[in-house]
């Protein structure tokens, strides 16, 4: 782990706006379900099955999270840090988001809202991570060489180094308060879902 100085706060408004952002947009995209129901729906098995591979893929998503700021929080780009998730790959917090995303997008039973969120996030998110790339690769002698042997994005399981972890207690308490908000909207789609079979909340469009 290699120490630096703290990014200026023109990055670390540029960050928040990009947090801000995202979540924004995801949360539009996933608030959906408000208006249109599943056309899905009568295929029932199809149904759960998507219901299911959601929950596992949005349970692992946010724990793949907690784990990542086991590591970081309160360290980002203060530290370069290359154990844990991050031996993987040099972004396990994005491949983590957006299994998340994609994950919270099948618990609406829907196939459009998790292919909505993938493109979303392939048209935003690597102008984000070439951005955070330049800042290591300048600010961290260490980083070329972690670059050439762990892979951007997918992990690479064989890179595995476990390391220690350094919890930075107040970041860590909000990013499970933020994890656990966006799981809990796995129970707003199913209550969704039954407000729509009851005609309790209006149905405008269906939604493939």
């Amino acid at each position: 782990m290699d120490d630096i100085r703290t990014p200026n706060s023109q990055q670390k408004t540029r960050t928040r706006i990009r947090l801000m952002s995202s979540r924004a947009f995801g949360l539009g995209i996933l608030l959906l379900p408000v208006f249109g129901a599943s056309s899905w729906a009568g295929f029932p098995v199809l149904d759960e099955v998507l219901f299911l591979a959601g929950l596992l893929l949005a349970i692992a998503g946010f724990c793949g999270r907690l784990w990542c700021f086991s590591y970081i929080a309160g360290q980002k780009k203060r530290v370069l840090i290359t154990q844990g998730p991050y031996s993987l790959c040099r972004h396990p917090l994005y491949f983590f988001s957006f299994l998340g995303g994609i994950g919270l997008g099948l618990c609406t039973k829907m196939l459009s809202i998790p292919v909505l969120f993938a493109l979303a996030f392939i048209v935003y998110y690597p102008r984000a991570i070439r951005g955070e790339e330049a800042f290591l690769s300048q600010n961290f002698p260490g980083y070329e060489e972690y670059r050439k042997r762990v892979p951007p994005f997918f992990p690479r399981w064989s890179n595995f180094v476990e390391g220690d972890g350094m919890v930075n207690v107040r970041s860590f308490r909000r990013e499970i308060m933020a994890t656990g908000g966006f799981l809990m909207l796995v129970g707003v789609f199913e209550l969704m879902e039954s407000l729509h079979e009851a005609h309790l909340l209006p149905t405008y469009f269906l939604i493939p």
